[in-house]
C-alpha cells in the first residue's frame, strides 16, 4: 500500500492528457491529492503519542507536498500528452 497509494493519482493527470484537457485541471487534482494525502497522514490520526504540527508548520508542510504533486503531476500530464500525439 506505500507504493500504491502515491502512484494510484497518476492515473488523473494521464487520463487529461489523453482526453486534451488543460493544465488548470492538473492543477486542481495534484492539490486535491495533496489534501486527500495530507488528511490520510495526519499526526493525530497516528497513535504514536506526538504532538500535532501547529497551523504554520502545517501550512507550510502542506505547501511543499502541493508543490510536489504538482510538479510530478505536470511532469505525467506533459509525458502523456507528448505521447499521445506521436499515436495519433
Amino acid at each position: 500500500m506505500l507504493v500504491l497509494e502515491p502512484l494510484l493519482p497518476l492515473i488523473g493527470p494521464a487520463y487529461f492528457a489523453y482526453s486534451g484537457y488543460t493544465v488548470p485541471f492538473i492543477v486542481v487534482w495534484a492539490i486535491l491529492c495533496a489534501a486527500l494525502w495530507i488528511w490520510n497522514n495526519r499526526p493525530s490520526k497516528k497513535q504514536d503519542g506526538r504532538a500535532p504540527r501547529s497551523w504554520s508548520a502545517g501550512l507550510m508542510f502542506f505547501a511543499v507536498v502541493a508543490a510536489c504533486y504538482v510538479a510530478v503531476h505536470t511532469g505525467v500530464y506533459l509525458l502523456v500528452r507528448h505521447l499521445a500525439g506521436l499515436w495519433a
